[in-house]
C-alpha cells in the first residue's frame, strides 16, 4: 500500500476544512430542527361568515343553493351538526375569541357601546401571538373601533378590516360599499378594487403566501362580511335566483353565499398550492342563524331569536390525517368551544388561571375521547336598553339546551323528537322544565355582576392619540330622558335623519352619551359634527350644515356651552379633562323644533398637553360659501 505524505500546512488546511464542514453541518441540522419545531405546531385558518345559517348550504339540503366547495370542506373534516351560536354576530365573535359567554366578557348588544370585550379578558389571537404565531384578521371585527378594543389591541399583528358591524354602518368609512370598499389596514384607511369578498380573500392569499415563505406558524381569522345586509351581490350574480322565481332580497342573499363559496374554494386551493394544507387546521363557522330563513332546514326562527333557527350554524373543521373526515357529530357544540379546542389541537398553553364556558373538544377530534353528551348551553338575546336594569329582562328572550331538551320561556321542546319546535311539552314534563329553569337561574346569577359593567373607550393614551366615536356607540341620553332610542347604527339611517332635518321634516330626538376613560388629565381637543371629515364637501353643505343655536358638551356635572353660528358643519372645543371615567354627551340646540336636541353624530378627541386654566376655545369649520 502506497503511503501519501502531506505537508503540515496541507494537513492543517484539511483539518480546518473538516471543522468548517462539521460546523456548517451542525448549523444546518440545528436550523432543520428549529424549522421542524416551528412547524410542529399546526397553522389555523378560521373562516367566519356573517348571517349564514345552518340551512344556507346545499349540503344541508337547501334546494336553491350550490355550494360545492363548502360542501367538500364539510365532507373532508368533522361536521358539528348541532353547533349552537349566539343569536347575533357580535355575541358569537366574543364567544369564539374569548371562550366565554358574551355577557361574561362585556358584550350584550351589537352596537350602542355594548359590543366591546373587556380589556382584561384574554383573546385567542393573543394566545397564538405569545406562542410565536403570526396573527392576522381580515374582514369584519365588529367589537369596537377605539383603544383598547381594536383588533390590533387584542393580539392581531396585522389588521385589514372595515368599520362597525358591516360595510356602510355608521362607524365604517363614510359612503363605503361592497364594491371597491375602503378598508382599515392597521391604523390607516386604504382604497381597494373589486367586490368585497374577492378583495378579502385576495388579501388572505397574499398573507398566506408570505407565511409560506417565512415558515412561521400562523393564525388567520378571515371574517367575511357576507351575506350580511345590505344585500348587494356581485354584478349579475343574483339573476339565476330571480329567474328561478326568488324575490329580492333572497335572490341577492343567496348569490352572495354562492360567491363566498367560490372564494373559499380559491383560498383552499391556495393552501394546497403553497403546500400548507396538510399542516393547517381549517375551521368554518357561521355567526348566527340565517338572516333570510327562506329555506331553514325545518327549524323555527331566524337570526335574532333564541329558537333553533336563530342560533344553529354550519360548523366544521378539517385537519388532513389528524381529524376524521366524513364524521358527523350530533352532540351539542358551540363557538365557546373553539378557544380551548384550537389551543389544544395546536399544543399551546392556556393563559394562567384562565377559565371559560366552553369545552376542549381536541381529544375527541383527535380520536382520544368521546364527544360530550351531557352539557347545557345558555342563550340570551340581551338587547335591552343600555341603562335599564338587566334584571327586568332576566326571563325574556332566553333559552336553555341540553342534548335533548330546549326550554324557552314557558315552552319546552323535545328536540330529538320535534326538531322543528312544533309541540310545547312544558306541562307534560314538569320535572325537566323545572330542572332547566333552575339551571338558568344559577347561570343568570353567575353573570349578573359583569353584564352591567360598561366597557369604555380610552382617550389620552399614546396607543391611539386621536379617538373617534359615532352615534352607533351611544348609550341612552343623560340629558334628555324622554328621547326615544334612535337607530343610527347605519349610514343610511343617519343620512335619512339629516336629509329630513335639512328639509324641515319630522325627525326623532337623536341624542346619547359616550362612556369613556381619560388615561391622563390634560388639555383636550374635541371636534363635533353631524358628518365625518371624510364626507364629501357637497354632502356636508347639503345636509350637514347646522342652524344658529348653541353647542353643548357635558362631562359629569360640568357643562360647556357656546354659540353656534349658522352654516357650520363642525365645531371644535378645547377643554381640560380630569383622569378617570367620564360620561361625555354632546349636542346642538336650535336644530329641532320645540326645543328638542340634536346629538353630535361624530366626535374626535385628542389630548393636546397638560391642563390649562379652565377656558373654552371655539373654532367653526366649513362656513357656507357666499
Amino acid at each position: 500500500m502506497q503511503t501519501i505524505r502531506l505537508p503540515l500546512a496541507a494537513i492543517g488546511g484539511l483539518i480546518g476544512a473538516m471543522v468548517r464542514t462539521s460546523l456548517l453541518l451542525a448549523l444546518a441540522l440545528f436550523a432543520m430542527a428549529s424549522l421542524r419545531a416551528a412547524s410542529a405546531h399546526p397553522n389555523v385558518v378560521l373562516v367566519l361568515t356573517d348571517d349564514q345559517g345552518y340551512g344556507d348550504l346545499s349540503s344541508s339540503g337547501n334546494p336553491q343553493l350550490r355550494t360545492p366547495h363548502l360542501d367538500a370542506l364539510r365532507g373532508e373534516g368533522t361536521d358539528f351538526s348541532r353547533c349552537i351560536a349566539a343569536p347575533s354576530g357580535a355575541a358569537t365573535r366574543a364567544q369564539l375569541l374569548s371562550g366565554k359567554h358574551e355577557f361574561r366578557c362585556g358584550v350584550s348588544h351589537t352596537t350602542t357601546g355594548r359590543n366591546l370585550i373587556r380589556p382584561d379578558v384574554p383573546l385567542l389571537p393573543s394566545v397564538f401571538a405569545a406562542a410565536g404565531y403570526r396573527t392576522a384578521i381580515i374582514g369584519k371585527w365588529g367589537l369596537g373601533e377605539a383603544f383598547p378594543c381594536r383588533p390590533e389591541d387584542r393580539g392581531f399583528q396585522e389588521v385589514l378590516v372595515h368599520g362597525g358591524g358591516g360595510l356602510g354602518q355608521t362607524p365604517d368609512r363614510w359612503a363605503n360599499s361592497y364594491v371597491d370598499p375602503w378598508l382599515r389596514r392597521n391604523s390607516g384607511w386604504v382604497a381597494t378594487k373589486g367586490y368585497c369578498t374577492q378583495v378579502l380573500v385576495d388579501e388572505a392569499t397574499r398573507w398566506l403566501t408570505a407565511r409560506a415563505a417565512d415558515g412561521q406558524p400562523f393564525f388567520l381569522y378571515l371574517a367575511l362580511n357576507v351575506p350580511h345586509a345590505p344585500y348587494e351581490a356581485p354584478a349579475g350574480a343574483a339573476e339565476r335566483f330571480v329567474h328561478a322565481g326568488l324575490q329580492e332580497p333572497t335572490a341577492s342573499f343567496y348569490a352572495m353565499i354562492e360567491d363566498l363559496d367560490a372564494r373559499v374554494g380559491d383560498l383552499l386551493a391556495e393552501l394546497q398550492r403553497l403546500q400548507l394544507a396538510a399542516n393547517t387546521i381549517v375551521v368554518f363557522l357561521g355567526d348566527n342563524g340565517s338572516a333570510s330563513g327562506f329555506w331553514n332546514a325545518g327549524m323555527r326562527g331566524i337570526k335574532g331569536c333564541p329558537d333553533q333557527g336563530g342560533v344553529r350554524v354550519p360548523a366544521f373543521v378539517r385537519w388532513p390525517g389528524k381529524i376524521a373526515a366524513h364524521r358527523v357529530v350530533d352532540s351539542l357544540t358551540s363557538p365557546l368551544d373553539l378557544f380551548q379546542t384550537t389551543v389544544g389541537l395546536c399544543g399551546l398553553s392556556l393563559p394562567p388561571a384562565w377559565t371559560g364556558d366552553g369545552l376542549d373538544l381536541s381529544p375527541a377530534l383527535l380520536g382520544a375521547a368521546d364527544f360530550p353528551k351531557d352539557r347545557l348551553l345558555f342563550t340570551h338575546i340581551g338587547h335591552w336598553p343600555g341603562d335599564a336594569s338587566p334584571e327586568r329582562y332576566r326571563s325574556q328572550g332566553f333559552a336553555v339546551r341540553d342534548n335533548r331538551w330546549l326550554l324557552s320561556g314557558l315552552e319546552l321542546f323535545d328536540m330529538l323528537a320535534d326538531p322543528g319546535q312544533q309541540s310545547n311539552v312544558f306541562e307534560q314534563y314538569p320535572a325537566e322544565a323545572a330542572r332547566l329553569l333552575g339551571a338558568y337561574g344559577v347561570w343568570w346569577n353567575s353573570i349578573r355582576a359583569t353584564v352591567r359593567e360598561p366597557v369604555r373607550y380610552i382617550i389620552g393614551d399614546s396607543h391611539q392619540p386621536v379617538v373617534r366615536f359615532t352615534a352607533a356607540d351611544w348609550w341612552p341620553s343623560r340629558e334628555v330622558t324622554r328621547a326615544a332610542a334612535a337607530n343610527l347604527t347605519t349610514q343610511t339611517a343617519l343620512r335619512r335623519t339629516l336629509v329630513a332635518l335639512a328639509a324641515a321634516g319630522a325627525v326623532p330626538e337623536p341624542v346619547g352619551h359616550w362612556k369613556l376613560h381619560a388615561a391622563r388629565a390634560g388639555h383636550y381637543r374635541i371636534t363635533l359634527a353631524p358628518l365625518p371629515a371624510e364626507a364629501e364637501e357637497a354632502e356636508r353643505l347639503k345636509i350637514g350644515q347646522l342652524k344658529a343655536g348653541s353647542v353643548h358638551l357635558r362631562t359629569g356635572k360640568r357643562e360647556l356651552r357656546m354659540e353656534l353660528l349658522k352654516g357650520a358643519t363642525a365645531v371644535t372645543l378645547k377643554t381640560d379633562l380630569a383622569a378617570g371615567d367620564l360620561d361625555l354627551e354632546a349636542w346642538f340646540s336650535g336644530q329641532l323644533p320645540d326645543g328638542r336636541l340634536l346629538g353630535a353624530f361624530f366626535a374626535e378627541v385628542e389630548r393636546l398637553g397638560e391642563r390649562k386654566l379652565p377656558e373654552l376655545e371655539l373654532d367653526f369649520h366649513t362656513l357656507p360659501k357666499k
